[in-house]
């Protein structure tokens, strides 16, 4: 079942090759039984997952373009997540029970403090727009179309109007479902109104749930790779029932009353921690373990794990592509199979199989882990749980204990924050799929030799990893890539063997002032999900040269992000903008060097604007051109026609191969005299979709298709990408495919 849903999701040969391994297993037991059982599974796993297919394709829309749609809305009161003015929630439709994604924003201080006391089942009336989930535009980028997919969810709904809200009817079949969201809604909304870091803890722990500080609070944790502590792993879950079974023995309750309660109650308990896939997994292999117990048929570890992983397959076919799936099902197996290995074995095994995973899902690796889950796992069962769990019960009622306890958990990851900052920390860049899944069975191979043997089998898979990384960070090939920041500008050019790496702009949002009623939240950086995020999969932690074509928000307005994470050498503004003190709160004390450069300034790239120095708005953009790959590349910031004009005046024999349009094609760029006197074979467009500017303007549309200017928009092709070697190269774009050139 595993190799099969491999293949459907998107590895066909890996899968393959694990189907002929499995089989080839089956055939060497001489069992026609199993033989019939495995055959037997295989088809009933492909029509499920056929039908299944069918009817995700009925109701998939387009994700470019939205329509009108009402609707009414079944909402368990745990789905919804508040963030700002702003929430999110999964719903059902009323009608046909299919689950959608929706989002929207209160307009009051009422509206939002009423959205947070919900805690029972809501049945909503709503007005909004309707379309297909947008996947990864980017390279490296979390593609959330696949992973609501998996889950059986296609659509999104922005709500427009939420006309009405009232409690649902639970129906026979639902009641003890909804019993448990509501639960745990409750459980949600005690929990964050805990103190400081306790509240994090709790939340992580306790129902899964993630708030905006979270990100902030597990820093360390998540530095040092240590987050499968929560629900990732499931390792909460079985520390949780296992003091729940001591507490009913040691009440003296009957063994076989207590069991059958447990047992049924572990199905609420899925859905009151959250339900990922590590609670899913642990409460799988308790439930079938404590089953077999009571009906006199004994269930093995390694029987309820398999159990476990064929149930979670059902559920969430993607399951194995998911990096919570694999840290979860593959250390549990770890843990079962090398239990008989002495703690340090145990823990390098451990290390070692869990680094494929964070290399392809995070991108990096911190030499400290090993020390840090030494150290840290076994105080999480003595330390860490309890003092959340005394904390999290003492709450309202013994304010001073949770205090304490929030305290203690504060400076425990202040601690580990620290020791995250230590030097270790390794950007190793994405390996191919298929060098992960070697590395894997290469640490199974090293268990099965004597131990005496094990030492040249580490000193192999180092030498391994050694290679991958040389070739990710020395890269025979160069790229001049578009990132797709929505409404924005941000391009990477990047040499062979990364001689020099540039940047131009970092991307960003356009600020609105929010009511005085609305939260704080704190600062988050689209680029780190999209063009940093990149910049991690290839391996790449600093920046030669940073560009800053001009001052607006959408092309500056993410540059701390970059501060923070990269290493920056230089940062270019057009003359003028370096004493403007309107954007000096983006540098953050940063000591990074700013130097003003204008026309005759020698640069990597040549500057072909501005002349003079002036305010860098639009008309004093920084227009940059360079060579790479046998192509002449121009980029125009968002540079007006004017300033194009001055361009033409300067160098009257202008041309160049590859345009990126100014100002996201408006009409007060890319003039036709511009476009005629340039000639350029490609014209670049960076422009967000459906945005309120109307960009690219259709004048610009029209003048590109009057001199037969073929055009490309990050709208509907996402990150755009040059990759070359020498003088040859070829094109690549993250929603349509490749072009050699």
């Amino acid at each position: 079942m595993a190799a099969y849903t491999v293949i459907i999701g998107g590895h066909f040969w890996g899968g393959c090759l694990l189907l002929v391994i499995a089989v080839g297993r089956v055939i060497t037991l001489r069992s026609w039984r199993t033989l019939g059982v495995m055959a037997g599974v295989l088809l009933l796993m492909a029509g499920y997952l056929a039908l299944r297919e069918h009817q995700l394709r009925q109701r998939e829309l387009s994700y470019l373009h939205s329509s009108p749609v009402s609707l009414r809305l079944r909402v368990q009161p745990d789905a919804i997540s508040v963030r700002g003015a702003a929430y999110y929630l999964t719903a059902r439709v009323a009608t046909t029970g299919e689950p959608v994604l929706i989002h929207g924003r209160v307009k009051t201080a009422g509206e939002l403090a009423a959205l947070k006391r919900v805690s029972v089942p809501q049945l909503w009336v709503i007005r909004g727009q309707q379309q297909g989930i947008l996947p990864a535009t980017n390279f490296g980028q979390f593609d959330a179309a696949k992973y609501w997919r998996r889950r059986g969810i296609v659509k999104t709904i922005a709500v427009t109007e939420l006309t009405s809200q009232q409690p649902a009817r639970s129906t026979l079949y639902g009641w003890f479902s909804d019993w448990w969201h509501s639960w745990r809604a409750r459980l949600i909304h005690y929990c964050e109104g805990l103190p400081g870091a306790l509240s994090v803890y709790a939340l992580g722990l306790f129902p899964g749930q993630k708030r905006a500080e979270t990100a902030l609070e597990l820093q360390g944790m998540r530095q040092l790779g240590l987050l499968h502590l929560f629900a990732i792993s499931g390792m909460h879950v079985a520390l949780l029932l296992g003091v729940l079974t001591w507490v009913l023995v040691h009440l003296r309750l009957a063994r076989e009353h207590w069991e059958w309660l447990l047992l049924l109650g572990l199905p609420g308990y899925f859905i009151l921690a959250g339900g990922g896939s590590g609670v899913l997994r642990a409460c799988l292999m308790r439930g079938l373990q404590l089953f077999g117990k009571r009906i006199g048929r004994p269930i093995g570890t390694l029987d309820a794990w398999a159990s476990a992983l064929v149930g979670g397959l059902v559920l969430n076919p993607g399951l194995l592509f998911e990096l919570g799936g694999q840290l979860s099902y593959g250390l549990s197996l770890a843990l079962i199979l090398l239990a008989n290995e002495r703690v340090h074995w145990r823990q390098i095994g451990l290390t070692l199989l869990s680094l494929p995973s964070l290399l392809s899902g995070v991108f990096q690796w911190h030499f400290l882990t090993l020390l840090a889950n030494w150290v840290i796992v076994p105080l999480f069962p003595t330390v860490i749980l309890p003092l959340t769990v005394v904390g999290t019960l003492c709450g309202h009622y013994l304010p001073i204990v949770s205090q304490w306890a929030a305290a203690i958990l504060g400076k425990f990851d202040e601690l580990l924050g620290w020791f995250g900052k230590l030097p270790g920390n390794v950007v190793f860049g994405q390996p191919v799929w298929w060098l992960t899944w070697v590395w894997v069975a290469l640490t199974w191979g090293l268990f099965t030799r004597p131990v005496v043997q094990r030492r040249r089998w580490i000193f192999g898979l180092l030498a391994s990893y050694g290679l991958a990384y040389g070739l990710i960070h020395v890269p025979f090939s160069g790229e001049v890539t578009y990132f797709d920041v929505g409404q924005g500008d941000s391009i990477l050019i990047r040499e062979p063997y990364n001689r020099r790496i540039s940047l131009i702009d970092t991307g960003g949002r356009l600020g609105f002032r929010e009511p005085d009623w609305v939260p704080r939240l704190p600062a988050t950086y689209a680029a780190t999900r999209t063009s940093l995020a990149y910049l991690r999969s290839r391996g790449i932690t600093h920046i030669d040269d940073l560009y800053l074509t001009h001052h607006d928000a959408d092309h500056i307005g993410d540059l701390p992000a970059f501060l923070q994470d990269m290493r920056v050498g230089r940062i270019l503004v057009p003359a003028g903008m370096e004493r403007e003190p309107s954007w000096q709160y983006l540098l953050h004390g940063s000591r990074v060097p700013v130097q003003p450069i204008k026309v005759g300034t020698v640069m990597p790239l040549k500057v072909l604007h501005p002349f003079e120095a002036a305010p860098a708005e639009n008309a004093n953009s920084l227009a940059l051109q360079g060579s790479f790959g046998g192509h002449n590349f121009m980029f125009m910031g968002d540079l007006d026609r004017p300033g194009e004009q001055k361009i033409l005046d300067a160098v009257p024999q202008l041309r160049t191969d590859v345009l990126k349009l100014g100002h996201h094609g408006s009409k007060t760029a890319s003039a036709p005299a511009f476009l005629a006197q340039t000639k350029p074979q490609w014209a670049i467009i960076s422009a967000g979709r459906q945005n309120r500017y109307g960009h690219p303007n259709q004048e610009t549309l029209a003048t590109l298709s009057d001199l037969k200017i073929p055009a490309v928009s990050t709208q509907t092709s996402g990150m755009i990408r040059y990759s070359y070697h020498g003088t040859h190269g070829f094109w690549q774009t993250k929603l349509k495919g490749d072009q050699e050139t």
